[in-house]
């Protein structure tokens, strides 16, 4: 019955293709235009091969920064086919620190095949965003954005250029106003793009060799076992690489295939033999691999890939919000005993295995998809089910095209929607355009009542939307609604209900409590106090943020006690915690018994000057809402006790087993407590991040194990912490951790932020944080010594005014110094290879930087006077030093005479800058910085500035 109906089906659609004479069309005619900032992301993948990378991208930082004045700004290009690595080229550049340092502005844009004029001037005006929120025209927006960067020295990478207008119809008058030194860096697949832009150096990124091919696949495929292995596979792979044609996307998505099969030669041979690799009726560069990557995915998978071609090209989206759409589709079939936003998950984790989505900034549940793989998408999708994403040219279908899926960008709005409601066999509608009015979404919900998803900017709801009874996803967020219809209570189907950052919504619906498949109801940053009476009826809800009491109960309104017949939530967040009228209430909410939460928010108000009676019945409320030990994420805010729970201060053995399973624990402002909890006895715990503990003196055994009664002292305290934070602390004072004390041994990053009084690092974390590769200090101004941390690779210690010694750190390879001025001994930092050094009111450079290398000179030295041998940084050793000074030091430095000129000469890279915000005033009466630099390279020798000193230009070290 199912394949007659299938073949019906098909029979209809080839009927329609005939009646409305539909032609199949190429991808290269569609028009994409985002409704958000066109950006890329502009940091690096690690998956990096090729020896020659390194050495293009300080080729081309050389060409940038070097001193050429034809004009006030070039034009520099990135050429090569879709998929080879020009973005990884342009991220590399970005990020090299003499580009950081060597231009007062940097901005990285996308541009993309269509791109939107308004978004990308946006993109690039230097300033408060919000300032253009009423701009939506080039005559308005380009006058604001040239005087942002008038006098600016500034760097702009324009990623995926597909037309020279982006330049010489839209940016180049406008970016006149630059100072001399200004770069624009594009990436193109066209050369003769490159050309019209007149760009002065183009660079052609080839594709990988062969062998680094093969390099790729390995580390993709996690080949990296022993040389045994490798060799097995190599002949084979070389046959699989050779048809990616060297380029890097096109064998990271074949990986994502070999990934799922066995590590056998007959797996690999099958992919290499497949027919997919030469399918017909794609664009060109979407066949072989790409298409095989494609067509090896299981049914279930295909058309959720086939979905994320509905967002704009390099749209950032997250896993949340993707596979409740995937879901709300009806693309998702849970299985067992998993839920359907577990197996969602599981879907998208593949997804990311295979490389057909790509993980952004490194976390993995957020994502981007590359434009070839989205081109791919977008081509299939037209086939399958006649996805349209920009629709301003629909209106010439008549209505006729059978649309099922929307995402609306464009703020000429008017034609579109005359068109969408002509389409009633619409399933997702996502719109960005300009905000509809009442009367237009009332004709929508009347007409286009079949919809399964929809997201979309309004100002109010009006009562027809009780209308779309098939609705299963609605987004109504960041929109200024204040009040939502009854006549939601119509929609028995819908599962997710966001309407997060809607700050004029006070209160909710009655009927809420009929929809009885709700699964996330996301209510944080909103006003909504008080849930109506009933909400305990919700029994599927998994997801329930922003939870409010209300401060004078009233009859029909929803207490603590109703949550617990929510026994599938997993994510809960309940604020305003200090309304809780009674004690009783809290315990009948039950909350340590909900087996399947995962994160828990309590929040009270913040600011307050709580009463002995109001501190006593805080604790008295909080010690009632013991989580379940399954918890992974714990939040506390604003907790106002002097003590904490006894859940979270018990010390006995028992402690670890009571949260076995939390992994991140935040501690934000609660500032009467005066002793630390036990944390160190939580054997899963990953990041711990404490702010404002404003009444905590001293950190001691506590922190780590609690009481000794009981504890185990052969193992680690915080056995798997890797990330400590300790923001705000104003009043501490002393962390005590002896040396046998076994704690953190796992810990990598250390942050330590306003904590003013705090007198030095304890000897336990010297001894036993031997993973700490970054600390960073900020605002300790008690702290005088930072020593003997082994594996410390990156050092950041910045305003604080007491630090005198940073010493025996032999692994450390980056160290910065902002405001320190009584740092005085800087010495066996064997490793070091980078230093940043940042102090307006430094007259020369600091004694410890030592000219040349240790040894030669040095040594005879020791022959007569071993005692007086000094100790430092030897500069030649360093790669780059970064200095931010005052224009008196920058004089001395440009002076090849001066005292300060042999301290720097054998340094390979040496960035010096001064900006002096106090110097001119732009035509509109604001400060505006002035920024002078000298920029040094050793090898090739190079020396460029922009300082000009007439009295002193004889002397400089050119």
């Amino acid at each position: 019955m199912k394949i007659r109906e299938l073949n019906q089906k098909l029979e209809e659609i080839l009927r329609w293709r005939s009646e409305f004479n539909l032609e199949f069309t190429s991808y290269d005619k569609q028009q994409v235009t985002s409704q958000i900032s066109r950006m890329t992301s502009p940091i690096g993948e690690i998956d990096i091969v090729g020896s020659e990378i390194e050495e293009h991208t300080q080729s081309l930082v050389d060409s940038l920064i070097k001193d050429d004045r034809r004009r006030n700004i070039l034009v520099f290009a990135v050429v090569g086919a879709g998929g080879i690595g020009k973005t990884t080229l342009a991220q590399r550049i970005y990020n090299d620190q003499r580009i950081q340092e060597g231009f007062s502005v940097r901005k990285w844009v996308c541009v993309s095949q269509e791109f939107d004029e308004i978004n990308l001037l946006k993109d690039i005006y230097n300033g408060d965003k919000n300032d253009l929120a009423q701009d939506q025209n080039r005559s308005s927006l380009e006058p604001k954005v040239e005087s942002s960067l008038r006098g600016k020295k500034l760097f702009l990478v324009l990623d995926d250029v597909w037309t020279a207008k982006v330049w010489c119809d839209l940016l180049h008058n406008m970016l006149n106003s630059c100072v001399a030194g200004s770069r624009i860096l594009v990436t193109t697949r066209n050369e003769e793009i490159a050309m019209q832009m007149l760009a002065v150096d183009i660079h052609h990124v080839d594709k990988l060799s062969l062998e680094d091919s093969w390099s790729l696949l390995c580390k993709k495929v996690v080949l990296t076992g022993d040389e045994v292995e490798i060799q097995h596979f190599k002949n084979i792979g070389m046959e699989i690489v050779k048809k990616c044609d060297g380029l890097p996307l096109a064998i990271k998505a074949i990986a994502g295939v070999l990934c799922t099969k066995k590590k056998t030669w007959t797996a690999w041979n099958r992919v290499l033999e497949g027919t997919a690799w030469a399918t017909s009726g794609l664009p060109e560069e979407v066949k072989g691999a790409l298409y095989l990557s494609y067509e090896d995915l299981p049914s279930y998978l295909k058309q959720c890939f086939v979905y994320c071609s509905l967002f704009p090209e390099d749209d950032i989206i997250h896993m949340g919000t993707i596979t409740a759409l995937w879901i709300a589709e009806g693309f998702v079939k849970a299985e067992g005993s998993s839920t359907m936003e577990e197996t969602a998950e599981e879907y998208y984790r593949e997804l990311i295995t295979r490389n057909l989505l790509r993980p952004s900034n490194n976390y993995r549940d957020v994502f981007q998809m590359h434009d070839l793989l989205r081109c791919l998408a977008r081509c299939l999708a037209r086939g399958e089910s006649s996805v349209v994403k920009k629709v301003h040219e629909v209106g010439s279908s008549n209505g006729q095209m059978k649309l099922r899926r929307v995402y609306v960008g464009d703020r000429e709005t008017t034609k579109i929607f005359d068109v969408l409601v002509k389409q009633d066999s619409l399933r997702t509608l996502i719109w960005r355009g300009t905000r509809l009015s009442e009367t237009q979404m009332d004709v929508v919900f009347n007409k286009i009542s079949r919809l399964r998803v929809l997201d979309i900017k309004i100002q109010r709801l009006p009562d027809s939307l009780g209308n779309l009874i098939y609705l299963r996803y609605l987004n109504i967020s960041r929109t200024d609604i204040s009040m939502i219809p009854e006549s939601i209570g119509n929609l028995r189907n819908l599962r997710y209900l966001i309407v997060e950052s809607c700050l004029s919504l006070s209160r909710f619906p009655n009927s809420i409590v009929n929809l009885h498949n709700l699964t996330m109801l996301d209510l944080d940053y909103t006003r909504v106090v008080g849930m109506p009476a009933g909400l305990g009826r919700l029994q599927n809800l998994q997801l329930l943020r922003g939870f409010m009491l209300q401060s004078n109960r009233t009859e029909g309104c929803c207490t603590m006690e109703e949550l617990r017949s929510l026994s599938c939530l997993t994510d809960l967040s309940i604020n305003k915690l200090e309304r809780i009228s009674s004690i009783s209430e809290v315990k009948a909410a039950e909350i340590k018994n909900k087996s399947k939460l995962r994160s828990l928010g309590l929040s009270c108000a913040l600011h307050r000057e709580p009463t002995e009676e109001e501190m006593r019945r805080i604790e008295e409320v909080f010690e009632e809402l013991h989580p379940p030990p399954c918890l992974e994420e714990l939040r506390i805010r604003g907790y106002f006790g002097r003590e904490f729970p006894r859940w979270m201060a018990e010390t006995s053995s028992s402690t670890s087993i009571l949260f076995p399973n939390l992994r991140q624990l935040e501690l934000h402002y609660c500032y009467y407590y005066e002793r630390l909890p036990p944390c160190g006895l939580l054997p899963h715990l990953e990041h711990l991040d404490i702010r404002g503990a404003a009444s905590v003196i001293d950190v001691g055994l506590e922190f780590l194990v609690g009481s000794r009664a009981g504890v185990d002292s052969s193992k680690y305290a915080f056995p798997k912490l890797e990330r400590l934070e300790f923001l705000h602390m104003w009043h501490w004072q002393e962390w005590h951790w002896d040396k046998g004390t076994r704690a953190m041994p796992c810990l990598k990053h250390l942050h330590l932020c306003q904590c003013p009084k705090l007198k030095s690092l304890p000897e336990g974390l010297v001894l036993h944080a031997t993973s700490l590769t970054k600390l960073d200090i900020s605002a300790a101004g008690s702290l005088t010594t930072i020593e003997n941390l082994l594996s410390l690779k990156e050092l950041y210690i910045g305003h604080s005014r007491n630090l005198e010694k940073v010493s025996d750190l032999p692994a450390l390879t980056t160290l910065e110094v902002e405001y320190c001025p009584k740092l005085r001994v800087v010495e066996n930092l064997q490793s070091l290879k980078r230093m940043t050094l940042v102090d307006e009111e430094m007259k020369s450079l600091p004694s410890y930087l030592l000219k040349g290398a240790q040894g030669g000179a040095k040594k005879r030295k020791r022959v007569h006077r071993p005692t007086k041998t000094r100790k430092g940084v030897h500069t030649a050793h360093l790669e780059e030093l970064v200095i931010r000074c005052n224009m008196g030091l920058m004089r001395k430095i440009c002076q090849k005479a001066s005292p300060e000129w042999p301290t720097i000469q054998d340094i390979q890279r040496v960035h010096v800058c001064y900006s002096d915000k106090y110097s001119s005033l732009s035509e509109n009466g604001s400060m505006h910085n002035k920024p002078v630099h000298v920029i040094y390279n050793k090898s090739p020798f190079s020396f460029t500035t922009n300082f000009n000193d007439t009295t002193s230009s004889s002397g400089l070290a050119l």
